[in-house]
C-alpha cells in the first residue's frame, strides 16, 4: 500500500510536468523540510535551536525556517504527507533512493530541480568535490555516487573525505579476557572458547545482540566472515550475489544455532534495542556484542566504568577461517550516500538555496559542521607542528552535560555525519571517539578495506519499474526467509531446513531481485568508462 501511495503521489507531479526553474534572487527566507534526526531530537525540538544552523545564518545571511513532521512518524509517511501539500518547501532533506525510481524520477516528476547546470556558478565548493580538483583527487568517485543514472546532480550529499568505511563491529569485555588469561578471539573456534569460559564463569548469556544483527536483508556483518561469506548483497568477480545464498552462510547459521543451544547467545536478539544490549554488557550479564564505535561502545564504556573501574572493552577483528587471512566480503559504506538536501521546483530563489547548501562544503562551513565555534565547542591546538581542532569540555565532559556518550553532546549542537556536508575530518573522529578502545576499533574494523572495497555494492539508482518490483519482491519474500533463518538460530527448526528455505526464497523473488541489482550495478560501472 505504501508503494501504491508513493506512485500515486509521484504521478501527481508527473501530470503537472516540469516547472520553470526560478533563479532570480528574492528577499524572503527559505523553508527546509526534514525528519528530525533521532539523535538530535533528544536535545532539540527544531533545527533552529541548533548551534550549527544558527551560525550558518550568521555566516551566510540567509534565514531558514525548519519544518519537521510530527515526532514518531516514519520518514516515508511524513515525506508522502509533505508531497501532498499544495506548495513544497524550498529544500527537502531525504534519502532519495527511497523515492520510487530514485532521484532521477523525482527530477522527472517535477518535484526537485536538476542542479547540473547551476553547480559551478551557485555552488562552487560542492562543484569542486564533484567536477573540480578535489573531485579529480578522488578519481571522481563522489560524482559517480552522487549523480543519477543519467548523470544528473539532484542535491547536496554527505561526502566522506576520510578513509574509514566501517564504524560497527564485534567487541568484548577486555578486562575479563585478561582475568581469564584469554586472547582476543580471531577465529570461530576462539569465539566458542571465550563463550564457553564466560558461561562457566556464571555469565547468563555471554553474547547479547540487538535486532537486525542477524538479519538477512541488510549488510550487517557479524561472524559471517569466519565462514568465507558476506552479508546482504555484495559483488564477487563482477557478479552481484546474496550472502545467504552463498556457500558458507548455512554453516554460519548452523554455528549460531549451536551457540544458541549452548546458551551462549541471548535469544532476545530479534527484538532487543541498543539500550537493552548496553544494559546487559554494563551489568555483566553478557560480555560481548556488536555495535557502533560511538553510540554503542561510547555509551557502554563510561557506564561500565562508573560501576567497575576495571571495566574495559576491546574491538575484535572480523573473524577469519585462518589467522592472517585477508577478508574480502565486508560491508563498506560509500563515499557518498543518497541522503541529500534537494531543492524543490517550488523554490522561488534557486541561487540563494544553493549557496546556503553549498556553505557546508567550504572550509569554514566544514569546521562549523564538525566542530562548531572556536572558544565555545572547540579550541585549536598545535600537535607535532600541525594545527588540530579539539573539543572543549562542553562536548567532552559527559557528567556535566548529563549525557551517556560524546555523540549525545555533539548532536545537541550539530547533525550526525550522514547529513549533508563533509564528514570524517580526522580531528572529528579523534574527538568523537575519546576512548582508546574506540580509536583502536576504527583501525581494527577497517583493516581489510583495500580488499573489501571491490566487493562492496555501491549506492545504486533503480528505475521506477525496478524500485516497484524490488519492493513487491521484498514484501513477499523477505519475512518468510527471515523467519526461517531465525527459527534455525533459535532451535525451532533443524539446520537441515535451510536449503529448502533458500530455494523458496529464490522462487519468491530473490533471484529476480539479484537480476535487478546486477542490472543497476552494471549501469553504475559504466560511469567509469
Amino acid at each position: 500500500s505504501v508503494v501504491l501511495v508513493f506512485v500515486m503521489a509521484a504521478s501527481v507531479f508527473a501530470a503537472c510536468g516540469k516547472k520553470e526553474t526560478k533563479t532570480g534572487a528574492t528577499s524572503g527566507k527559505l523553508t527546509f523540510w526534514g525528519v528530525m534526526d533521532a539523535n538530535s531530537s533528544k536535545s532539540v525540538t527544531n533545527y533552529s535551536e541548533m548551534l550549527l544552523f544558527q551560525k550558518m545564518e550568521e555566516a551566510t545571511g540567509i534565514e531558514v525556517e525548519f519544518i519537521h513532521p510530527i515526532a514518531g512518524s516514519t520518514g516515508n509517511e511524513a515525506f508522502l504527507t509533505m508531497l501532498s501539500t499544495s506548495e513544497l518547501p524550498d529544500i527537502i532533506e531525504y534519502k532519495w533512493d527511497g523515492y520510487i525510481g530514485g532521484a532521477q524520477a523525482a527530477i522527472d516528476d517535477g518535484v526537485i530541480v536538476e542542479l547540473t547546470d547551476y553547480l559551478e556558478e551557485y555552488a562552487p565548493n560542492y562543484y569542486d568535490y564533484m567536477e573540480g580538483d578535489k573531485g579529480k583527487e578522488k578519481d571522481y568517485i563522489y560524482k559517480f555516487q552522487a549523480t543519477t543514472n543519467k548523470g544528473s546532480y539532484y542535491g547536496f550529499n554527505s561526502l566522506s573525505i576520510g578513509t574509514s568505511r566501517i564504524f560497527s563491529g564485534l567487541f568484548v569485555r577486555a578486562d575479563l579476557l585478561k582475568k581469564w588469561g584469554m586472547d582476543i578471539p580471531e577465529t570461530i573456534d576462539e569465539w566458542t572458547a571465550v563463550f564457553a569460559k564466560a558461561k562457566a564463569e556464571g555469565i547468563k548469556y555471554p553474547a547479547t545482540f540487538y535486532s537486525d544483527t542477524f538479519t538477512t536483508k541488510y549488510n550487517s556483518t557479524s561472524f559471517q566472515s569466519g565462514f568465507g561469506v558476506g552479508a546482504g548483497f555484495y559483488v564477487n568477480n563482477g557478479k552481484v550475489v546474496f550472502g545467504p545464498f552463498e556457500k558458507g552462510y548455512k554453516e554460519f547459521v548452523g554455528q549460531l544455532g549451536e551457540w544458541m543451544k549452548a546458551g551462549y547467545i541471548n535469544p532476545g536478539f530479534i527484538t532487543n534495542k541498543g539500550a537493552d544490549v548496553q544494559g546487559e554488557i554494563v551489568h555483566g550479564t553478557s560480555i560481548a556484542s556488536m555495535g557502533g564505535i560511538g553510540g554503542m561502545m561510547g555509551g557502554i564504556l563510561p557506564a561500565g566504568k562508573s560501576q567497575n573501574p576495571d571495566f574495559e572493552l576491546v574491538a575484535c577483528p572480523w573473524p577469519v577461517q585462518e589467522k592472517g587471512e585477508s577478508l574480502k566480503f565486508l560491508p563498506l559504506a560509500g563515499e557518498s550516500g543518497s541522503f541529500a538536501n534537494a531543492i524543490t521546483t517550488d523554490c522561488a530563489d534557486l541561487e540563494t538555496a544553493m549557496r546556503w547548501c553549498d556553505y557546508l562544503y567550504s572550509e569554514e562551513g566544514n569546521i562549523l559542521k564538525n566542530f562548531g565555534v572556536e572558544g565555545d565547542t572547540f579550541t585549536i591546538e598545535e600537535k607535532d607542528g600541525e594545527k588540530h581542532y579539539v573539543y572543549t569540555d562542553k562536548i567532552l565532559d559527559l557528567e556535566a552535560a548529563g549525557a551517556a556518550s560524546v555523540s549525545e553532546t555533539l548532536y545537541k549542537y550539530f547533525l550526525p555525519a550522514n547529513h549533508s556536508g563533509l564528514n570524517q575530518h580526522p580531528d572529528y573522529l579523534d574527538g568523537y571517539y575519546p576512548y582508546q578502545c574506540q580509536k583502536d576499533a576504527l583501525d581494527i574494523w577497517n583493516e581489510h578495506n583495500s580488499t573489501a572495497v571491490v566487493h562492496t555494492l555501491p549506492p545504486l539508482q533503480l528505475t521506477d519499474e525496478e524500485s516497484v518490483e524490488k519492493t513487491d519482491i521484498l514484501s513477499v519474500a523477505f519475512d518468510p526467509f527471515e523467519v526461517a533463518v531465525h527459527d534455525i538460530i533459535l532451535g525451532k527448526k533443524s539446520i537441515d531446513t535451510y536449503d529448502a528455505a533458500v530455494q523458496q526464497a529464490k522462487k519468491d523473488g530473490y533471484d529476480e531481485l539479484l537480476k535487478i541489482y546486477q542490472t543497476a550495478y552494471d549501469r553504475y560501472m559504466k560511469k567509469f568508462d
